[in-house]
């Protein structure tokens, strides 16, 4: 599922949530997650790519069952990476904000560099269209429909249920909560850099190990 290649060096820090009886890591993975994306919203001048990429070490698809969805032991895992090009992005990251309130249940590592011949994959959010609600703005805004137009377009939809491991996470702007799905690929060799507000890319590889 990984691509070898050579890209430079790049340095990381693993954070691992510390679950509890009361506690999941899945329920500390989607705090984690949301208040990591603030904080690469806040580190990322405007109109530019995000300079720190995120990587999922221990994820893993689901079984068909979907048993398998368990906040104890989610498939996203309970650790994450974030990779920059320099020592300097990674410690000058508002580290005592992103992780305040989480201080006691999540571990961080210190900076350290990524070793050679390391395996390669990026990881990329997939939008899953659930909700028909969706499906009709986006009908709407796109092709001009009327609300009733793009209703009567999705009359017979039975939305399908993505397997992809997820984090659950709530919008800042509306407070709802999605999910936001994962999506790991294998990429060839580059030297491309830049990433979302999340720190995902589809196109730029970074160390799976």
């Amino acid at each position: 599922m990984s691509v070898a290649t050579s890209v430079g060096a790049t340095y990381y820090i693993e954070l691992e949530c510390q679950a509890e009886p009361n506690i999941s890591a899945g329920f500390l993975m989607g705090r984690l997650m949301h208040s990591l994306h603030i904080g690469l919203v806040n580190t990322t001048p405007p109109g530019e790519r995000c300079p720190i990429g995120v990587t999922f070490p221990e994820y893993r698809l689901p079984e068909k069952s979907s048993a398998s969805f368990n906040a104890a032991s989610p498939p996203i895992g309970s650790r994450l990476r974030l990779f920059a090009q320099d020592e300097a992005t990674l410690d000058g990251f508002s580290w005592r904000r992103v992780l305040r309130g989480l201080d006691d249940y999540v571990y961080r590592t210190t900076v350290r560099e990524t070793g050679s011949n390391s395996q390669y994959a990026a990881f990329a959010r997939r939008q899953h269209n659930r909700s028909i609600g969706r499906l009709v703005r986006r009908a709407m805004k796109r092709k001009g429909l009327s609300e009733s137009e793009a209703m009567a377009l999705y009359a017979d939809h039975e939305p399908g249920e993505c397997r992809l491991p997820y984090v659950d996470m709530r919008s800042e702007s509306s407070g709802e909560r999605f999910r936001l799905f994962v999506e790991r690929l294998e990429v060839p060799p580059s030297h491309k850099w830049g990433f979302s507000s999340y720190g995902l890319s589809r196109s730029v590889p970074l160390p799976a190990f």
